[in-house]
């Protein structure tokens, strides 16, 4: 069962490739793979600013609802209208009252300072 009609909004899932740095294996975010995904709700979840007299940064967040079994996972990032962002946690399955699961939730954070 995919999100309702009004779930309209598109999103890219970004997924770093590897590479090899002093016998490690680490991620390399020059040129990612991406992903595009449609049918996405993606609404406000907060803003906060950090100050001592003088702005030093700013953390913006959206809760981002996507149909179930769209390829996202924990440590992809999500560009959003020109922006990118972390995933906050990892990805969570709604289930519905029919035990069907119905979409996939991730929180989404931007941090600019």
């Amino acid at each position: 069962m995919a999100l309702p009609s009004w779930a309209s909004q598109t999103i890219i899932r970004l997924r770093a490739k590897t590479k090899e740095s002093r016998g490690s294996d680490i991620h390399d975010w020059t040129n990612p793979e991406q992903l595009t995904i449609r049918g996405c709700s993606v609404q406000p979840a907060g803003t906060s600013l950090t100050q001592d007299g003088r702005i030093q940064g700013i953390t913006d967040g959206y809760t981002c609802y996507v149909p179930p079994g769209a390829d996202i996972k924990a440590g992809d990032r999500i560009r959003f209208e020109g922006s990118d962002y972390t995933i906050n946690g990892e990805p969570r399955i709604w289930q519905s009252p029919t035990g069907r699961a119905t979409h996939m939730q991730i929180n989404l954070e931007r941090w600019e300072g």
